[in-house]
């Protein structure tokens, strides 16, 4: 009898033992999946981090006057805008109200006989589409106000507006283009529309480097 009890527990023991040991293994497992997912999110939030850092990079502030000079080496003398405006002068020229931007830049010819103007804005978010359509009212409108005078009419036809978020741009350059008028009409838009292709691509350039 004492054999066959001592034979009988020890098939009971070992059949506890092998139903517990896919159960302990299972701890097990479960165990290092935890470790596994807690590394993972720490990872996350690791590149979540660098994620906020890269969006301060791009949105890091940069001095108009730094874009200007840019514009200014590139194009040298046909760069021609000297009088900077005021944002009340701004708001007076293109509609565009200081709440709707954190910085700009606005500068055009101190005469009346030329009409080259280059405008930078860093516009608030919510503001840029908005901004955006009126800078193209404000070109639409000087299209019909110069549409009796070819030379500055080709300027106003070969402006750009640019947008680089958060940054907006109007360019209306060209310089003098009094031998592109003796060729015709179309030579004065073709002349100015290189020379602001040439400012927007180094604002462009300035803007994204940074």
């Amino acid at each position: 009898m004492k054999i066959r009890t001592l034979a009988m527990t020890l098939i009971m023991v070992l059949s506890i033992w092998i139903l517990a040991a896919p159960v302990m293994t299972g701890c097990g497992r479960e165990l290092v999946s935890d470790s596994n997912t807690n590394s993972v999110e720490n990872v996350r939030r690791g590149s979540g981090n660098e994620g906020s850092l890269e969006e301060e990079n791009v949105s890091v502030y940069i001095p108009m006057n730094k874009i200007k000079n840019e514009v200014v080496n590139i194009l040298g003398e046909n760069y021609w805008p000297d009088k900077r405006l005021t944002a009340a002068e701004l708001k007076t020229e293109t509609g565009i109200s200081e709440e709707m931007y954190d910085d700009f830049l606005a500068e055009k010819m101190n005469i009346e006989t030329d009409i080259d103007i280059m405008i930078i804005l860093k516009a608030k978010a919510e503001y840029l589409p908005e901004i955006e359509k009126m800078l193209n009212a404000y070109r639409d409108a000087l299209l019909v106000k110069y549409r009796e005078r070819p030379q500055e009419l080709g300027k106003v036809q070969a402006s750009r507006i640019e947008v680089i978020e958060p940054y907006i741009c109007f360019v209306q350059l060209g310089a003098d283009t009094e031998a592109a008028i003796k060729k015709g009409d179309e030579e004065v838009v073709v002349v100015c529309q290189q020379e602001n292709e040439r400012a927007v691509d180094i604002i462009e350039k300035t803007i994204l480097d940074q």
